[in-house]
């Protein structure tokens, strides 16, 4: 993952979800279900023929408004996948957006940790940009979609 380049901004967002750890990926590796636990998320569905894996992708219509569409560029297979964003409708002008997830287990309990990163372009305007406006509601994201996921998999059926 691009973490040392400037103007990059890396959000993160950790729970500890009370089930196992095969459990859990088993929600998180149908990447189109993403709508079942992330409460930004209106709808998803994978676009591809494959569901999960390299070169998966999803689409993912948000709340409020906007659409991402997205890649898997990397699949440790029950252990951790990362996303690209490679393209969408209103967006702020990104360089690159990419979202990792990751799971380790202890004692019976998944800890899951999401970690967001983004450059947007136009240098020291899109770094101003960045501060005043989509900082602050990016920063939400990743919290949420790991507090979702916790509360998601801990009401299912065992």
């Amino acid at each position: 993952m691009k973490t040392n380049l400037k103007g990059v901004t890396t959000l993160k967002g950790e729970a500890v979800i009370n089930a196992t750890k095969d459990r859990v990926w088993q929600e998180l590796k149908e990447i189109g279900a993403i709508q079942n636990f992330h409460p930004l998320i209106q709808k998803s569905y994978v676009t591809t023929e494959a569901e999960s894996g390299l070169g998966a992708k999803r689409t993912c219509e948000l709340l409020p408004m906007g659409q991402m569409l997205e890649e898997v560029v990397e699949w440790n297979e029950g252990n951790s996948f990362t996303m690209e964003v490679i393209g969408g409708k209103m967006l702020p002008p990104y360089r690159f957006m990419t979202g990792q997830i990751e799971l380790t287990e202890s004692g019976g309990c998944t800890n899951v940790r999401f970690t967001f990163l983004y450059q947007l372009k136009f240098g020291v305007l899109g770094r101003l940009m960045n501060v005043l406006m989509i900082k602050p509601q990016f920063k939400k994201a990743p919290p949420k979609y790991v507090e979702g996921l916790k509360n998601y998999v801990e009401s299912l059926p065992h």
